[in-house]
């Protein structure tokens, strides 16, 4: 399935490389369009986020109330969701969506099956974006690994709840994501800042709008 999923990404790639004539940019309008194509699915995921937020002062009253009696404490919270018309996952389904599109663009760069390095080696300085000099290997500069941290941040501040979400969380993910970043593909790791700029974006829009 991710196999399918990559093959169509290369091939996403080459349409938004036809149009830009460099590769950097390409995986910025292809990000861009994947932003675009879920944003229905970010809109409701938003409002979802903000109607549980809103709900958490009846949902901690139950949880006092009947906090020995956990069977009539879940039917209860249950019917609560329902009056409320909240669905507690609803706000996880655009995250869940993202994760096959981020592995499938991941071996999509780095793979040999899907050719990506033998195209950027003939590609010349279509092949370069600003400092980056080969996007199917990672960025030696860490100046990529840094944005992805701190776009990674940024973006968390802008969810639904932010402010009620422990510091220390705030802050380590940010640092652990951009840790495992570091040997992706700058190609990828680009994608994630991106993205990530695109979702401070979106929420913003959301929330103000």
């Amino acid at each position: 399935m991710i196999d399918q999923i990559a093959g169509w990404m290369i091939q996403a790639l080459m349409f938004f490389f036809a149009i830009s004539g460099n590769w950097g940019l390409a995986i910025i309008l292809l990000t861009v369009a994947v932003k675009v194509a879920l944003y229905p699915l970010t809109l409701q995921s938003t409002k979802q986020m903000e109607a549980m937020q809103k709900l958490q002062p009846k949902i901690e009253a139950l949880q006092k109330k009947l906090k020995d009696q956990p069977d009539k404490l879940q039917k209860e919270t249950m019917e609560l969701y329902k009056s409320e018309g909240v669905n507690p996952l609803g706000g996880c389904l655009p995250m869940l969506l993202q994760i096959p599109v981020f592995l499938a663009l991941f071996f999509a760069l780095t793979l040999p099956k899907f050719g990506f390095s033998e195209i950027l080696k003939v590609a010349g300085q279509q092949a370069q974006f600003l400092w980056i000099t080969n996007l199917a290997k990672p960025d030696p500069t860490y100046i990529l690994v840094v944005l992805v941290a701190l776009s990674t941040y940024w973006s968390s501040l802008t969810m639904p709840g932010a402010a009620k979400t422990q510091k220390s969380m705030l802050y380590f993910m940010p640092v652990f994501i951009a840790f495992i970043s570091g040997s992706f593909p700058a190609g990828v790791q680009l994608y994630w800042v991106v993205q990530n700029l695109l979702t401070v974006a979106q929420q913003m829009y959301i929330l103000r709008k």
